[in-house]
């Protein structure tokens, strides 16, 4: 099988055209989402306004890059922000068991016989 690999300087500057055969610009920059591991192009489009273009949305790239949609249809990559699971819910605090290194004592104990923490 004979693939041909493209490198930046075989797409930057070339023509990017939308599903309806409009011109919408030249390509400026490759660009790289690494949370989603996709590669991108960042369009220079004709009034002079940039855009990122996953490649999702390119259908082919030849001569000139086809994308399967128009401009507006193009969904640019939203950053995603995680939110912190929450912290698990609080234990009730079992009698006799250390808060430092999580032994079990008796229940009467009044320091940790396994680290020596004082028993709250």
């Amino acid at each position: 099988m004979n693939k041909k690999y493209l490198s930046r300087k075989d797409i930057v500057g070339k023509q990017v055209i939308d599903s309806e055969a409009k011109i919408l610009g030249n390509v400026k920059e490759l660009s790289f989402d690494l949370e989603t591991r996709d590669i991108g192009l960042t369009i220079s489009t004709k009034n002079g306004k940039e855009v990122n273009v996953s490649s999702r949305d390119m259908s082919s790239i030849g001569d000139v890059i086809l994308l399967k949609r128009t401009l507006s249809e193009v969904k640019t990559p939203k950053v995603v922000e995680k939110t912190p699971s929450p912290p698990p819910p609080a234990q009730p605090a079992k009698p006799g068991l250390c808060a430092i290194c999580e032994y079990q004592n008796e229940k009467t104990a009044k320091f940790c016989i396994k680290c020596g923490a004082e028993m709250s």
